[in-house]
């Protein structure tokens, strides 16, 4: 397993841990208990590797959604972090989030956007943010032959139920969640202003303002936020895993504290009070918590990679 002695620092901390003077019923055995703490090392290192590229040299070649071979909207939005272009840095990161990362056609769907298809320019958000409008026109114009080519073009497994048709009105509706200054910096002072810096509140706010974000759900909000504070953009920690509205989370929750994917005994609402409990305990952050759990419940007996 990777980085052991956080696993056995985990497997002690779950084994001794106790809810209402009982051990978590979802663990009865070492094989529940291994297969949940090496989705939680996984998680872990998930997050370590983002903030581990933040600080590495990064190819101009990261930046050319032309180069199937190179391109990566996250390095791409580091470097742009690095160059004092934050717009374009929340831009990329939000294309990521909504398109996703294929397991076998990688960021294909990304770049097609990004890159404006088959045409010789890029949407960059200044280009984009400009006239959301015109973004709209040229989608339509190239929808069907777009279409054509969609196995080259698929969404990542967290949107594999998303649109082409709608796309034109999901990123016109973040570009409306940012505000008519279509600056990112000018929303984050805003949001600031009203909740204050505390990383936590600061979350909670932004997660409950995407609600104007067309199509972004539970996942699309928590998924954007925590990759925006892991690549530096801001400092911004998910206070709890937001499960009231959550599906994968809510099951492995359930599974753990009550013993069954399916035992709704708890609501949501105390389902992530517990969780919040539990981290406090682990200290390994809500997104981790919300991540393994998710994955944890899938193959709770037998430990399953999470693939995206």
């Amino acid at each position: 397993m990777k980085n052991p002695k956080l696993a056995a620092q985990l497997e002690q901390q779950l084994r001794n841990y106790r809810v209402d003077g009982k051990p978590l019923p979802g663990i009865p055995s070492q094989a529940e208990l291994t297969a949940l703490v090496a989705q939680m090392v996984d998680s872990v290192a998930r997050i370590n590797y983002v903030k581990a590229i933040a600080k590495r040299d990064i190819s101009p070649r990261r930046l050319d959604p032309k180069d199937a071979a190179m391109f990566d909207p996250l390095r791409a939005a580091i470097h742009y972090l690095r160059m004092g272009n934050e717009d374009e840095a929340f831009w990329l990161v939000f294309l990521f989030v909504h398109c996703g990362k294929h397991l076998t056609k990688g960021y294909g769907l990304v770049r097609m956007v990004y890159g404006a298809f088959n045409d010789q320019f890029v949407w960059t958000w200044e280009k984009f943010s400009e006239s959301p409008d015109k973004f709209s026109i040229w989608l339509h114009q190239h929808l069907d032959n777009i279409k054509k080519q969609r196995a080259d073009f698929p969404f990542g497994n967290h949107r594999k139920y998303e649109s082409l048709d709608q796309l034109d009105v999901i990123l016109k509706s973040y570009a409306d969640w940012v505000g008519p200054s279509r600056s990112h910096k000018a929303l984050m002072d805003s949001a600031k202003a009203k909740v204050g810096t505390d990383p936590k509140k600061l979350f909670d706010y932004l997660y409950q303002s995407m609600n104007a974000v067309h199509r972004f759900g539970r996942t699309a909000k928590f998924d954007f936020l925590t990759m925006v504070g892991k690549i530096g953009l801001a400092d911004l920690v998910p206070p709890s895993a937001y499960m009231v509205h959550g599906t994968g989370p809510v099951r492995g929750a359930r599974l753990l504290f009550r013993g069954a994917v399916d035992d709704e005994f708890l609501s949501k609402k105390k389902l992530d009070e517990l969780s919040i409990e539990l981290d406090k305990a682990l200290g390994v952050g809500m997104q981790v918590i919300e991540d393994s759990l998710c994955n944890w419940q899938k193959s709770p007996s037998a430990y399953l990679a999470f693939r995206g």
